[in-house]
């Protein structure tokens, strides 16, 4: 970008004649804007068109790929976890069954001692 600063200024000082023309360096720069392509032509542009399409194509592909690959993760995880909760349901179920008929044991067991208890202190006073 410096450069062309300084061509842009190395030229102007010229157009105003405060510096004198250096025909080598006028002939290079001439030289320089002729290898430039004529943007300009029906043939250019069109294949200009095509190049920048394809790559939008290939740009807007790699998104919709991502984003499928994504969503398939996605569903994916939220399979697995619902599996995962399915497989675990019994095994809590069974876990709460388990500890309701240890506590319905335990009840029984303490209802069992009240009233061996009991009928031994009603043995007692009789």
């Amino acid at each position: 970008m410096k450069t062309l600063t300084d061509i842009q200024s190395y030229l102007e000082r010229v157009a105003t004649s405060r510096l004198p023309i250096n025909h080598q360096i006028i002939y290079m720069l001439q030289d320089v804007f002729n290898l430039l392509p004529s943007i300009t032509t029906p043939d250019f542009i069109q294949s200009f068109h095509l190049k920048t399409n394809d790559q939008m194509l290939v740009i807007y592909l790699a998104a919709l790929s991502r984003s499928i690959i994504a969503l398939h993760n996605l569903i994916s995880n939220k399979v697995q976890n619902r599996t995962n909760e399915d497989a675990e349901k019994p095994k809590t179920a069974k876990k709460d069954d388990s500890l309701k008929d240890k506590d319905s044991k335990d009840n029984a067991e303490e209802k069992d001692k009240k009233e061996t208890s009991k009928s031994k202190d009603d043995k007692k006073k009789t």
